[in-house]
């Protein structure tokens, strides 16, 4: 019989503010000031660099990209279901079998015999 193993995955549903470019100073505050901006903007040059002061993609592209990835760990989305402010994703995908663990060279069980 197959056996399966399953991923839930949940978004908050706000279509109410569009989509902002990432900003190191909300960032920071986000943080309660915890890290500065500068500190911010330096170490993560991909999410906050000057090529980052474009719009950022639309939300379904970005949801397109991250079920592609799940896709190729090979997980299957069965359903999407609201639940509240959440929208929930459920996936599965056939559960593999661990191996058994292999045994160590020059166990006494396993070892041939020397004369």
């Amino acid at each position: 019989m197959a056996q399966w193993e399953y991923r839930v995955i949940h978004i908050n549903v706000d279509s109410n503010s569009p989509p902002q470019p990432p900003d190191p100073q909300a960032a920071s505050e986000k943080l309660h000031g915890v890290l500065s901006p500068e500190f911010i903007a330096r170490e993560f040059p991909d999410q906050y660099g000057s090529a980052s002061a474009q719009v950022p993609k639309h939300p379904a592209e970005q949801l397109q990209y991250f079920l592609n990835l799940l896709g190729k760990e090979g997980w299957e989305m069965v359903e999407a279901s609201p639940v509240g402010p959440l929208l929930m994703f459920f996936f599965k995908r056939p559960l593999v079998p661990s191996l058994p663990a292999a045994r160590s060279i020059g166990s006494t069980d396993s070892s041939p015999s020397q004369a």
